[in-house]
């Protein structure tokens, strides 16, 4: 289970346990401090509506709760290892405050259930081959695809050159002048579903890029707020909406995924059946 699923779970029951064993955990959970500190999550667990601002509103699910009294929304941005320790911080959090700990939380995300189907036998092949052509990178490559062309944006070269410009021809994330690179905000790959759109795409120099890697931006901006705040102005500008939350289409790229594997697997399979057949048929000569 993903960690915003998680989070999604435990949110009523969290809730609940602030509205009948421990009042003044609703009032901690409300700080920032605190949720970075407990919960490895870079703004308040939760937040009163009326206090979330335009720029915030992207931060937090649109599911409303009323907890003693009070209409919050809570914090959408959690995100698995090696990006953030929420998963860990959260069963802790759990055990502390006595609430049961399900069997998902102290899961491992997509972790390995065994090695005899057409994908793993796929990939096993390929990891044992020096520099053979990983079943990884073909399914990246699909994933990468589908990000990159569904909807109808469109757009070139002059809407891209306009983009570093309202970024003073600078680096998003360190403001050097360096050679800029075209950087997804948002990484286009299977966790977190980046798309190829003008209000997903920033300048940045290339030790940047480099290091941002497939970091979630805040993360990686941690420090820096108003560089975060200028890329969600950005991304606002331009209609961008990240689709992370978005369970159906994160099934269908899932599925995606999978049947590239499954269809290398059974031609490897097809293949070593005819050229095992052919042997034996030669030994028979």
């Amino acid at each position: 289970m993903k960690i915003g699923a998680l989070m999604q779970h435990y949110i009523p029951i969290i809730f609940e346990h602030c509205e009948k064993r421990d009042h003044s955990e609703f009032d901690r959970l409300c700080d920032r401090a605190y949720s970075k500190a407990t919960l490895d999550v870079n703004f308040p667990f939760c937040k009163p509506v009326e206090d979330i601002s335009a720029v915030e509103n992207r931060r937090y699910w649109s599911q409303i709760y009323v907890v003693r009294g009070r209409t919050v929304r809570v914090t959408s941005q959690w995100f698995d290892p090696p990006t953030s320790k929420s998963r860990s911080s959260l069963v802790r959090y759990l055990e502390r405050q006595g609430i049961d700990v399900i069997e998902a939380a102290r899961a491992v995300p997509d972790a390995a259930s065994g090695d005899n189907t057409p994908v793993e036998r796929a990939a096993r092949v390929s990891r044992g081959r020096f520099k053979g052509n990983a079943i990884g990178n073909a399914q990246n490559l699909l994933v990468r695809n589908i990000l990159s062309n569904f909807g109808d944006e469109s757009f070139g070269q002059e809407q891209w050159q306009q983009v570093i410009d309202a970024f003073g021809r600078r680096c998003a994330y360190c403001g050097q002048d360096d050679e800029l690179l075209m950087d997804h905000v948002v990484p286009i790959n299977k966790q977190s579903l980046g798309e190829h759109r003008l209000g997903n795409l920033v300048p940045s120099c290339k030790p940047c890029n480099a290091n941002k890697g497939d970091k979630d931006f805040r993360a990686f901006l941690s420090n820096y707020p108003d560089r975060i705040a200028q890329i969600e102005a950005h991304m606002e500008r331009h209609n961008y909406v990240p689709i992370s939350e978005n369970e159906q289409i994160r099934q269908i790229i899932e599925l995606a995924h999978k049947e590239v594997a499954q269809v290398a697997g059974r031609y490897i399979d097809i293949i070593n059946t005819l050229m095992a057949a052919q042997r034996r048929a030669g030994g028979e000569d």
